[in-house]
């Protein structure tokens, strides 16, 4: 599909920060919080999540090497 499963999570909990109907519904209660969202849809323990989203916040920010 040319993204990985990682970078899909990625850019699905991205969105969900970034969406202000989401984040309306997060402040009333009625929806779980981005990573919990995260888990549940891609069937993933949240420790896991954790990690993966971290490892693709670092890389967003690092320079690829190849670029110079």
């Amino acid at each position: 599909m040319g993204q990985t499963r990682e970078r899909r999570m990625y850019l699905y909990w991205k969105s969900l920060k970034r969406s202000s109907s989401y984040q309306h519904e997060f402040r009333k209660g009625w929806v779980h919080g981005p990573l919990m969202q995260v888990a549940m849809r891609f069937q993933t323990p949240i420790r896991e999540v954790r990690d993966i989203l971290e490892g693709q916040k670092g890389s967003a920010t690092r320079p690829s090497p190849n670029e110079k």
